[in-house]
Order: structure tokens, then sequence, then C-alpha cells
């Protein structure tokens, strides 16, 4: 059985722009929680809605061990919702085929630092939403996102471009709810 609940936060009276679903996915056992950060598309005059969404997939496996991933959509989705990993299962030994992106990665705040392009997945079954992806043999990346994560810390805002979309998110309220979620610890939160 798979158990939401959504929390809003909205700290000093500004606009609520931070979302909280947690659960259990029936599936596989796993607990999660995803915390959204809603952010604004970059030189574009028009309003996308739904805006675009940075979200932290914060997960405790059956084993105990937590797990941390990233997720980010240009605007246009709905809603997002819990992807669990790939599992095998008889007959389907290779995890699907995802489309990738190239996304450039900025990291903006009192100083400046050189812009990283990675690989990010398209998710399966949801238009237009990605995941970073993982280092291993289908991705080209070598850090895991934790490694990002501590650039986040320092310059609060994340700006993610692919091809001639970008959209921006500052972190600051929503790293104060991924620390204060405790399956977030792999993240380093």
């Amino acid at each position: 059985m798979r158990w939401i609940w959504l929390i809003a936060v909205a700290l000093a009276g500004q606009a609520v722009d931070v979302t909280k679903s947690v659960g259990v996915d029936a599936g596989s056992g796993i607990q999660y929680a995803l915390i959204s950060l809603d952010g604004r598309l970059v030189g574009s005059a028009s309003e996308v809605i739904p805006a675009p969404r940075l979200t932290a997939q914060c997960m405790k496996m059956p084993s105990g061990k937590l797990k941390f991933e990233l997720l980010a959509d240009f605007g246009g989705v709905s809603e997002t919702q819990f992807d669990a990993p790939w599992k095998p299962s008889p007959g389907e030994n290779f995890a699907p085929r995802r489309d990738e992106a190239q996304v450039t990665m900025e990291f903006l705040g009192y100083t400046k630092v050189k812009p990283v392009k990675r690989q990010w997945d398209y998710l399966l079954g949801s238009a237009g939403e990605m995941r970073y992806a993982p280092p291993g043999m289908s991705s080209a990346n070598m850090e895991e996102i934790a490694y990002y994560l501590q650039y986040v810390r320092s310059l609060p805002t994340l700006r993610l471009t692919v091809g001639t979309r970008t959209a921006e998110w500052e972190t600051s309220k929503w790293q104060v709810a991924l620390h204060q979620e405790p399956l977030c610890g792999a993240g380093g939160f």
C-alpha cells in the first residue's frame, strides 16, 4: 500500500514553494521522501504552469541503506512521483534504455564556479522529468550527486540548462527541508 502525506513548508511568511511527499513503495518496500522545490525559467517571457521543479528523492532500502537521487523538470510536469530503482526480473535481465540529456549545471552565489556538463536520464513514464545519472556502466558521470550538493550548500542558486531551456532554483529553504528529513542522510544532509 502506498502512503502519502503532503506537507507544505512556508518559512517567514513567504510563498509556499517547497513540498514534501513521503511513503512506502508497495512493490519494493522502499521508504521514500520526495522533497520538491519550485523554480523559474530563465529568459522566458511566459510563465510555465506547473513551474520547473527540483526534487530530492531520498530512500531507505529494505536493507537499511540510504540512497539519494536528484530529479528535475523544466515545467509542465504536474506531479512528481516516486521512481523505484530498477530490479531484474525473470525474462528481464537488463534495465530499460532511458533517453539521455547533457545538462549544464551552474552554481551561483558569492563567487564564480565553472559550469559543468553532466548526463541526466529522462524518467520512463514521466515526460520531461530527468534524474542525475549515477556513475556506472550506462553513465559518463564520474561523481555521485552528493558531490555537487556540496557546491549547492555554498552557492545556493542552482541553474540547469538543456539545449536552449534554462531553469533556476534558489535552494536555501529546500536545503533546510532536506536537513530535517532523516531519509536524506545519503545526500549529506
